[in-house]
């Protein structure tokens, strides 16, 4: 009998393209390149991967995990992996081989599912696993994913979800060291995906740019958003400026989602102005801060709105944004509003709400949170203090309710008995005409406890001088913010995902204001 009920009023990712399909049926849901799939096929292929999986003997609640860069086959496997009742666990392609190992074992994956080109160069790692390739090219390990379709049912297999089940366990990315697993509900993801359509206005007219690794939880939850209200999603393999550019123009994309640093090599490209790129109504951006110069040449060459949203794994995005009107109407390290679907909070270390313009540490409530961390009752619980989920970012509500992003709890640098917020130094340096990206830690220093230190990639070209940009920070901050030194650099660290690894900064320069360092001691 609870089985016939969670079946007539359940909530379930799979249930997406189903309704999907019923209402858009031939439209196109999917452009890989000179590939096309509609809503029928896209549904029907996720139920024919489904049953293979049944067929071949999987049970409800069984990890398959992904090693996969975006295609219209990795849809249509995530998603035949849900359908199923199984649990899919989507590894990044870009880290290392023993981070994936550890992931696969802690999840206890029962078969992994690949890019040919991934396994190709990596054959002798996949002999413990039952492997299905996507793209295979020549005969190697595993079954084709192709293959893996034919002679299945086009209907639904007969599962029993309920909300709360586990449809996904996704990994954080490693920005403090080893990733945590994320236990993502049934009801999570859709009930995000409902809150992004309501706040951001997506619509059937819609062609947003899957430009970001679906993988990854924030453009997951714009795919599940977008083929929620039949959008037509084109999925791109490789972020390349000028080609993106074309791709905007000859598919005349409505949305994209990416990283500030993506805008930037677009809205500053010597050939910008040659594209039409007028189609775009909606600019996204997320975990990183958008300097003022790019953000306002981008809202006046390019036309579009440009957005904010946040969130985290473990609150299934977006969870706050940034509207374009506030954009226009001020400038700093905001994050705006809260979704439809959450309750927003500022709260002191004893669980007190605290009113506007105080710091605390941002907490939220909702069906979007996760069910708990893989294994780990003790982390689940200290995230869960009061009754709400801690994210570990610090902020506060201004005078008209719009929130202020302060720092993560763990990057604030305590130097001379002050705080320093390492973004508002951050946003400072990228404001400088010289500096291409920027970012700043907190070093050991017997004398501050902390000494600012900023990381500097210059503009190509650029005949920055380490006074020049000191001299700056003196003119835009007050005196216990500006870096006590800067360290200029090519690349900075980071997450395949595109989120700079702070930890491995300090790590390496751990010693810098040593006393094997006495020409930085000041």
């Amino acid at each position: 009998m609870f089985e016939e009920i969670t079946k007539v009023n359940r909530v379930a990712i799979g249930d997406i393209i189903r309704r999907a399909a019923s209402r858009y049926k031939d439209k196109t849901a999917l452009v890989e390149e000179d590939k096309i799939i509609s809503y029928e096929e896209l549904d029907h292929g996720a139920n024919r991967f489904a049953n293979y999986l049944i067929e071949i003997g999987f049970k409800k609640g069984e990890t398959i995990a992904t090693i996969c860069s975006n295609s219209i086959d990795f849809v249509i496997a995530m998603f035949g992996i849900q359908k199923a009742g199984l649990i899919w666990v989507p590894i990044n392609p870009g880290i290392s081989i023993s981070e994936k190992n550890y992931i696969l074992t802690k999840v206890a994956a029962k078969m992994i599912i690949a890019d040919y080109n991934f396994v190709q160069h990596n054959i002798s790692e996949f002999e413990e696993y039952p492997v299905i390739i996507i793209g295979q090219k020549t005969q190697m390990i595993g079954k084709p994913f192709s293959e893996t379709l034919i002679g299945q049912s086009d209907e639904e297999p007969d599962v029993p979800i309920q909300d709360r089940d586990v449809a996904q366990i996704m990994f954080t990315s490693g920005t403090t060291g080893n990733p945590k697993g994320i236990k993502i509900s049934h009801l999570a993801v859709y009930f995000a995906s409902l809150s992004n359509i309501i706040e951001f206005n997506f619509k059937a007219s819609d062609v947003a740019a899957a430009l970001m690794p679906m993988f990854h939880c924030a453009q997951h939850t714009f795919l599940a958003s977008f083929l929620n209200v039949g959008a037509r999603i084109v999925i791109i393999k490789k972020f390349e400026p000028e080609n993106f550019m074309h791709l905007i123009e000859q598919e005349e994309i409505t949305f994209m989602f990416a990283l500030p640093m993506m805008y930037r090599a677009i809205i500053h490209h010597s050939k910008q102005k040659s594209y039409h790129l007028d189609s775009l109504q909606t600019c996204m951006y997320a975990m990183a801060p958008m300097d003022r110069n790019t953000l306002e040449k981008g809202i006046n060459e390019i036309g579009a709105n440009f957005l904010l949203g946040t969130g985290q794994t473990e609150i299934y995005p977006a969870t706050m944004q940034f509207k374009p009107e506030e954009q226009l109407r001020r400038f700093g390290s905001y994050w705006g509003t809260t979704a439809i679907i959450n309750d927003t909070a500022v709260m002191d270390e004893n669980g007190n709400i605290l009113p506007k313009g105080q710091i605390g540490e941002i907490v939220h409530r909702g069906p979007n949170v996760m069910n708990g961390y893989l294994n780990d009752e003790k982390a689940t619980i200290e995230t869960r203090l009061f009754g709400w989920h801690h994210t570990g970012d610090l902020g506060y509500w201004d005078e008209d309710g719009q929130m202020v992003f302060v720092d993560r709890k763990k990057d604030i640098i305590k130097t001379g008995g002050e705080n320093v917020a390492s973004i508002k130094v951050e946003q400072t340096l990228l404001n400088h005409e010289k500096i291409e990206n920027a970012v700043v830690v907190g070093l050991p220093h017997d004398r501050w406890i902390e000494a600012v230190t900023a990381f500097v990639i210059p503009k190509a070209d650029s005949d920055v001088i380490e006074e020049e940009i000191i001299t700056y920070c003196k003119q835009h901050l007050g005196g216990f913010q500006v870096p006590k030194k800067i360290i200029f650099i090519d690349e900075f660290p980071m997450t395949t995902t595109g989120k700079i690894q702070k930890h491995k900064l300090r790590k390496q320069f751990e010693s810098l204001y040593s006393l094997e360092h006495p020409e930085n001691i000041h």
